[in-house]
Parts: structure tokens; sequence; C-alpha cells
């Protein structure tokens, strides 16, 4: 029997899925991916196009190239989700699929701290991110204007995609003011709710992090609660009663699952999709959550008292991807796949002056999670990006 695989959600994960799938099953099957933007773009270029490195042009690509690739591209906004009927409503048609894969990232909602969006009520909008391309564009457009004062970097709330992001961004920043002779002028530092950065993959990278950004003057400041931002007096206060001042605030949103999926009755609450962890499956047959969606849980813990799950980024959603593909060929083929996912992951850290590391990390093992930086270059980061949209585009 011919099958239809609906596909929400072109990402690393859903893009990954769609070409794997329709490398491992015959032509009449039918892969559809869905998704409202109409290009894609790695998000670890997004701190190049803030600093100027590179232009949206150069890091995008079009969906519509799937179509060469047998893959059918839906350019829509999903609207609802019935997951045990595989029946998805979009600002387009209606679609039927007999196997479902949920990869629509997640959403920004800078709107759940007080003062992090304009029009919040008595107080006026202060941050600005990276983490979206319209983001990074204006802050190429600030940066070069900012000269002296403070520069806070707010991690506000967790989890969030990238967890190296705000780190390698401050520690690019520490570099971009360097050359341009202002540094000295400047203060960097960065807030965040974490107890150390990348608070998932250990004590050892935690610790590195921290060294690292210490060698560079940038000031670090964990398990800080963000109770609002106050635009007007440049301000951010905390609910242990501290504050910190600004004059350059940037923000990582707070991320939330897309409307569509809440609505779906997938999620619990934690607000994003429990899954399987070795296959990505949902409570619901022949439905796949991956990627930033999902909440994949890990066997081990650092604290008995304190359970743990995957970060969010795209080489994690790309590894599902993989999963997932394997798993719907072998049941549309009447087979069963050996395909599961190992909780093995890796991410690119920009330190500046071209330099990186790798942290590889096995989030599987027990009794906990472990993760180690290996020496890498800026040039090994490029050759990732640039390879993977080869691939996959």
């Amino acid at each position: 029997m011919n099958t239809t695989t609906l596909i929400l959600g072109g990402g690393f994960g859903g893009i990954v899925t769609a070409n794997t799938l329709r490398e491992l099953l015959p032509a009449e099957h039918k892969i559809i991916l869905i998704d409202k933007n109409s290009t894609f773009h790695i998000g670890a270029t997004k701190t190049w196009i803030m600093l100027g490195e590179r232009t949206p042009e150069q890091v995008t690509r079009n969906l519509s190239a799937l179509s060469s690739r047998g893959i059918e591209f839906i350019q829509a906004e999903v609207q609802k989700i019935d997951p045990v009927k595989r029946k998805v409503v979009t600002s387009k048609k209606t679609f039927h699929g007999d196997f479902l894969v949920l990869a629509l990232g997640a959403d920004m909602n800078l709107g759940k701290i007080p003062g992090l969006r304009l029009g919040e009520p008595g107080l006026e909008a202060a941050a600005e991110t990276f983490y979206t391309l319209e983001g990074a564009l204006r802050l190429r457009e600030i940066l070069p204007k900012f000269d002296r004062g403070e520069l806070v970097t707010l991690i506000p709330a967790t989890p969030f995609k990238c967890p190296p992001g705000p780190y390698e961004a401050a520690m690019l920043l520490h570099e971009y003011f360097t050359k341009r002779g202002h540094r000295g002028n400047i203060k960097l530092s960065v807030h965040t709710v974490e107890p150390r950065p990348m608070a998932t993959a250990g004590p050892q990278m935690g610790q590195f992090i921290r060294e690292e950004l210490q060698k560079r003057d940038i000031h670090l400041a964990t398990e800080k609660r963000c109770k609002n931002v106050d635009g007007a007096k440049r301000l951010i206060n905390f609910e242990d009663g501290s504050t910190a001042p600004f004059d350059l605030l940037i923000a990582i949103p707070p991320h939330e699952a897309p409307q569509a999926i809440r609505e779906a009755g997938l999620t619990d609450a934690s607000g994003w999709i429990p899954v399987d962890p070795k296959t990505l499956k949902t409570s619901v047959d022949r439905v796949y959550a991956i990627g930033d969606l999902c909440k994949v849980p890990l066997p081990g813990r650092f604290k008995p008292e304190m359970p743990l799950v995957l970060p969010k980024a795209g080489v994690f959603a790309e590894a599902h991807g993989r999963v997932v593909a394997h798993q719907i060929a072998a049941a549309a083929l009447g087979q069963i796949s050996p395909e599961v996912y190992d909780g093995k992951g890796y991410c690119y850290i920009e330190m500046g002056d071209r330099q990186a590391v790798r942290g590889d990390g096995e989030f599987f093992t027990l009794p906990h999670p472990q993760m180690t930086a290996q020496p890498a270059d800026l040039a090994q980061k490029q050759a990732w990006a640039e390879e993977w949209v080869r691939r996959y585009l």
C-alpha cells in the first residue's frame, strides 16, 4: 500500500526526515513537507549576520528546492492538528496522512517576561535578540554605533535552543569590540537563570565556558531569575531583589511550543511533547515529534532530585529525523526498523579569533550525561554548515 507522510516544519529535523525517507521509500510513497516560511537557514549563522560577516542571502536557501528531490513542499501555516486522525488544517488546505511528523520547532515569546516586547503595559520594551533573523539584522545596524556602556546578555528562561549560543555570542562580541578599539569602554556580562552554562552537558563543560568568559573579562551571573525589564530605567529586575543596569540588552527569548501543537493535546505539563527516547514516537500511533518540540527524558542525573531532558539543538533534530525516517519507512514496507536514537550529539562553539571548540556529548550515559571539548576552528564550523546545506537542500 502506498503511503503519505506529512512532515510539519522545514527546519533541521523536518528537512532531514524528508530527505532520508525519500531515500528509503519507492517514489510512489508521497512525502509532503509543510512550513509557513519559504526559506531555511542554519541557526548557527545568526551570529555571523549580527556581526556583519554574512548577509541573509548568503545563508538562506529556498525550501522549494526539495521538489527536485521528490519531496512536495507546501508553504502554508499549520492551524490545527488532529493527531489521532493524522489530519492537518493549514492556511491553504487540509491534509491527511498515514504518518505524521511534528517538527515545527519552538516559538519565541519575549512577552513572557514583562518589558521584553513592544507594548508591554507600563514598561518600555528594551531588548534586542540574535535568535531571530530579523533580530540579528537589527543588531547588525545597532552594534557599530555602540561604543561605550553596559551590554548585557540575558537568558531569562529554559529550555532554549542552542545552549552554547548566548555564551558564544558574548565571546564574539568581545572580539568585535576589541577590533574596533572600544572594548575598554564596554562592560560585557551574561545573566542566566541556569545554574551554570550548558547545565545538561555537565560541570566540566560549564566550567570550561566560565573560564573562557573570565579570560575575556565577561561577567557571568548564574541562577538569576528575571522578574521584569524596566526599559525606561534601563534596568533588569530579578526575583532575588537584585538589579542589572544596561545600555544595550540582548535577550534570549523564552521558548514555547507553537499554538497548534499546544492545542493538539500532545504536550505535558512541561509544555513540550513527551516521546520515546529511542524512537521519538508520541502517545499516538504513527505520530512522531522531533527536535525542539519534543521532550526526551535522560536516564542519568547530576543531582538525584533533578531529572534531565535532552537539550534543544539542530544536531539533535537532525539525528531524530534520520531515526524517524527509518521507523516510518520500515512500517510502510511492513518491516521493523532497528534504527534508534543513541543520545549522541555535538556542537561547535566559536570563541573569537577564528578559534572554536567542538563539544561532543553522550546524553544517554550513566550516571549522567558527558560532554568533552575538542579543539576546532572556525573553518570546521563553516565547512559543517556548508556541507549540511549541500547534502539536504
